[in-house]
């Protein structure tokens, strides 16, 4: 038996080197694999990274908060000035179409104002002629009744001829008028005592009415 055992022995002993160098092996290899002591340089990078990315947080953090400000700022701002902004324009084109409706009716009214001048002037004219055509009938009546010699009928002719010439007055303005009035009254006064007289003051008087009717036509 110990001759069987030596064998062994030897066959272990010769085996020996064989696992030392494996085992030297694994060392090395497990000595290559464990990681490297941290050095300052690495501790420096790893806080500059750290710090890198903190900013880059807030950063990101500031950013989301300004736009949810503009955001917000359109919402609650900017939307309802702009809204009363279009609101405002609209009112002023609405009003600038109401001014010139506005201003369109003033041109036509004055167009009808003026119009309305130029008739009455016309209808005041044309009144004028009228009450100027019949006094002349009255003193022309008048002419009739003093040739006759008839001197109730010159003062019935000449009865109303006072208050239209009064009226003429009115319608036409200060004019010969009131030296009309006059000459009416020195005929009434001498169609008793001097028909003559009263003759020539008729005259005086139908001729001066001639003169005032052309220029109310030439007009």
């Amino acid at each position: 038996m110990s001759e069987e055992r030596l064998p062994k022995e030897q066959i272990g002993s010769e085996s020996d080197p064989e696992d030392a160098a494996e085992q030297q092996i694994g060392t090395e290899i497990s000595d290559g694999e464990r990681p490297e002591p941290d050095t300052p340089e690495t501790k420096d990078e790893s806080r500059t990274g750290r710090f890198l990315k903190r900013v880059f947080r807030w950063a990101v953090l500031l950013l989301i908060i300004f736009m949810l400000g503009v955001v917000a700022l359109e919402i609650v701002q900017v939307r309802p000035l702009r809204a009363e902004r279009d609101s405002l324009d609209q009112s002023l084109v609405e009003a600038g179409a109401i001014q010139q409706e506005q201003q369109a009716e003033i041109d036509r009214l004055e167009g009808v104002e003026e119009e309305n001048q130029v008739l009455a002037a016309s209808l005041n004219q044309a009144e004028a002629r009228l009450v100027l055509l019949n006094v002349l009938v009255d003193v022309t009546r008048a002419q009739l009744a003093l040739a006759q010699d008839d001197p109730v009928r010159v003062a019935a002719a000449l009865r109303g001829t006072g208050e239209k010439l009064g009226s003429l007055r009115d319608l036409l303005g200060p004019t010969e008028l009131d030296g009309l009035r006059e000459r009416l009254v020195l005929v009434l006064s001498e169609v008793d005592d001097d028909p003559f007289a009263a003759e020539r003051d008729l005259e005086i008087l139908a001729n001066t009415l001639l003169e005032i009717e052309r220029e109310q036509s030439e007009e």
